[in-house]
């Protein structure tokens, strides 16, 4: 297996599952180090090194502040759905648990 960086000792598939995960919305930041050892500001370090320059902003401006990738912002917050009725009243629907994963895809 090749190593990509000695400073992040991941292969290149773990570099690549780690990209994919900063760039879900809903995956926080905490699970990313749980799982590959690296804090937020290791993650935007590796995203900086491993991404065209564009693509770093546009997702460095994705994730500032997002509720999502911040696991302790998320805590008391139900993922909900907002529907408009015929009426033009919009409502929110809270979202059923999903137990979908991703090792549960592949």
């Amino acid at each position: 297996m090749k190593k990509t960086d000695a400073r992040w000792a991941l292969s290149e598939a773990e570099v690549s599952d780690l990209i994919a995960m900063a760039w879900q919305d809903d995956t926080p930041f905490e699970a990313i180090a749980q799982q590959f050892g690296l804090s937020e500001v290791g993650v935007i370090a590796l995203m900086r090194e491993h991404l065209k320059t564009r693509s770093f902003r546009v997702w460095r401006m994705r994730v500032r502040g997002r509720l999502g990738k911040h696991q302790a912002l998320q805590a008391n917050r139900q993922p909900t759905h907002q529907a408009t009725t015929h009426t033009g009243v919009q409502e929110d629907f809270p979202l059923p648990p999903c137990t979908i994963t991703r090792q549960s895809l592949g």
